[in-house]
């Protein structure tokens, strides 16, 4: 009997441990596929193995206030308005080449102006930044862009806005 190697494992696909729950929301939510037209995005970023983990958790809308759902599928880390269910950012997910977390392989913003009006590229991967650092990693005091790049204070009506509930 043959035993996977490490490097077998490094490249085998990323993929997330089945969550009921996001499986259950996907079907009965009835998300929107990703637009026709995608913008690349060009957002980089690396992941630690701890933060790869929690990336691949989800965040998961719990009332009207909450905007976004985020979860991972396919390789990607898919992030859905929650009312409109449209498609808005996707970040495809690869494995660092010596195992050691995961890094954005590719990125892309919806481009249909009839579901998002992405015209300012900075503000764009600020905002998929802070989406992540606040509701994926969890961490402490993250600060959401405004439209006109500046810092929006946290827990002001802007804010509130743009992210929704904090979380």
């Amino acid at each position: 009997m043959r035993t996977e190697s490490n490097r077998q494992r490094r490249k085998a696909s990323l993929t997330a441990p089945y969550n009921p729950e996001i499986a259950e929301i996907v079907e009965w939510v009835k998300l929107f596929p990703p637009p026709v037209r995608r913008i690349p995005l060009g957002f980089n970023a690396t992941f630690t193995p701890a933060e790869t983990e929690q990336l691949l958790r989800a965040f998961v809308p719990r009332g009207m206030e909450d905007k976004w759902f985020i979860y991972f599928e396919d390789g990607w880390l898919r992030f859905h308005r929650s009312w409109t269910r449209f498609f808005i950012f996707g970040l495809r997910l690869a494995h660092r080449k010596h195992g050691d977390g995961v890094f954005v392989a590719e990125s892309w913003v919806n481009g249909d102006p009839e579901q998002y009006g992405a015209d300012d590229w900075v503000y764009e991967r600020r905002l998929v930044r802070a989406l992540i650092d606040g509701f994926l990693l969890d961490k402490p005091s993250v600060t959401f862009p405004s439209y006109d790049v500046s810092t929006v204070p946290p827990g002001s009506l802007a804010e509130h806005v743009i992210r929704g509930r904090q979380g």
